[in-house]
């Protein structure tokens, strides 16, 4: 078999959170000479169903009924019945991701009918006192219980589970799923541009030493870097924190003084998050040790170094195992204490020239979506050769 037909239902078009993964992943499969269709949803009522191409991959979308006051878009049971009745062409696989009603649904009724194998994506744990908060009304309620139902039963009714993480794939099997493939998060490669090219792009001070940070986290994390930048703002003082993807609500109440030192960038389109990654001297992740943090691999990871930035993790969950490749990540242990001790002294290596160089080919040998797409395209010829 040459190549594959293979359909990914998502439940929006948004590009945030696992977009990036879904996305890349159709890209790389494309690029491997695969038929990839992404079935998804607008979340403007107002929008039309239509079909797009989005770097290479055919993405065919149905606009979000209104009531999302109610019912949200992601789990609204008109779009997911209406999402049942596309008439799908046969394919070898779907894949799920995220559990979300208006996608799965479909995948559940409608893709059995037309799919040899079903695979369920899991890529962040869903639960109270990480991606959910308590309901205290219907909306609350009506999600959060279509999101527990989905992630608590799709990894046993489905063919096949891809995970992120080791610790989701230990939970999948724990779950009873038939087969669990870790699939990590990775990077395109791209032409790094220069690190004063960037910094002038993005109107960065020039001499500056700049720690950064660049999209969502769900954590009290944020804090920490804005504690560790107040710490050492004597010490260096051309020491600036750079940050992106974040509501300015951020620097609510920190002083005049460490105010002064960041430079906030807002909500950067995703091209321009490259420069921001390049003309960083280091890339911050930290990460409370919990057990949605275990759960994951951001996005980030692997896009700061894919700009030959060294970065300085917490040694948690999968970036934790990870990082043993890699010499140019900072191991910044698994709590808050341990995340200043390593700061200050990735700093001071930083403001000597001494942190280590980031090796763009190993990297992309582990953590490139190329590679990765391969690995995935592997385990869809391993299902299909169980048929």
């Amino acid at each position: 078999m040459d190549f594959l037909k293979i359909h990914f239902l998502t439940d929006s078009i948004a590009e945030t959170g696992t977009y990036f993964r879904s996305h890349n992943l159709a890209v790389g499969l494309t690029k491997l000479g695969q038929q990839v269709t992404v079935f998804s949803c607008d979340l403007d009522p107002s929008s039309k169903d239509r079909e797009e191409i989005r770097d290479g991959v055919l993405y065919r979308i149905v606009p979000s009924f209104r009531g999302q006051g109610i019912f949200s878009a992601s789990n609204h049971p008109l779009n997911a019945l209406r999402r049942c009745l596309i008439d799908y062409p046969s394919c070898d696989i779907a894949h799920l991701f995220q559990p979300f009603l208006s996608a799965a649904l479909p995948w559940q009724w409608a893709l059995p009918k037309k799919a040899r194998v079903l695979f369920y994506d899991w890529d962040d744990l869903w639960e109270y006192g990480g991606l959910l908060k308590n309901p205290k009304n219907f909306h609350g309620y009506w999600n959060n219980s279509w999101i527990l139902r989905i992630q608590n039963n799709f990894p046993q009714i489905s063919h096949a589970v891809t995970t992120c993480s080791q610790f989701l794939k230990n939970l999948a099997e724990v779950r009873n799923a038939k087969r669990v493939y870790l699939i990590h998060n990775g990077f395109h490669s791209f032409s790094i541009p220069d690190k004063q090219l960037a910094r002038g792009t993005l109107g960065l001070d020039m001499s500056a030493l700049y720690v950064g940070f660049m999209g969502s986290t769900y954590g009290a994390e944020i804090d920490w870097c804005l504690e560790a930048l107040e710490r050492h703002i004597q010490d260096h003082k051309n020491l600036r924190f750079a940050i992106c993807g974040r509501s300015p609500q951020i620097l609510k109440g920190i002083s005049q003084e460490v105010l002064e030192r960041v430079d906030f960038l807002g909500i950067l389109p995703y091209i321009k998050t490259r420069n921001f990654a390049a003309a960083l001297d280091l890339g911050l992740l930290p990460l409370e040790d919990n057990l949605f943090n275990q759960s994951r691999l951001p996005i980030k990871y692997a896009e700061y170094m894919a700009a030959s930035t060294p970065i300085l993790c917490s040694n948690i969950g999968e970036c934790g195992y990870l990082s043993e490749n890699f010499p140019w990540v900072i191991r910044a242990g698994k709590n808050k204490s341990s995340w200043f001790a390593a700061f200050q002294e990735a700093i001071n290596l930083a403001a000597d020239n001494k942190l280590p160089e980031v090796d763009t080919t190993a990297l992309g040998k582990m953590l490139s979506w190329e590679s990765i797409a391969q690995k995935l395209l592997n385990t869809y010829f391993s299902e299909l050769n169980r048929r």
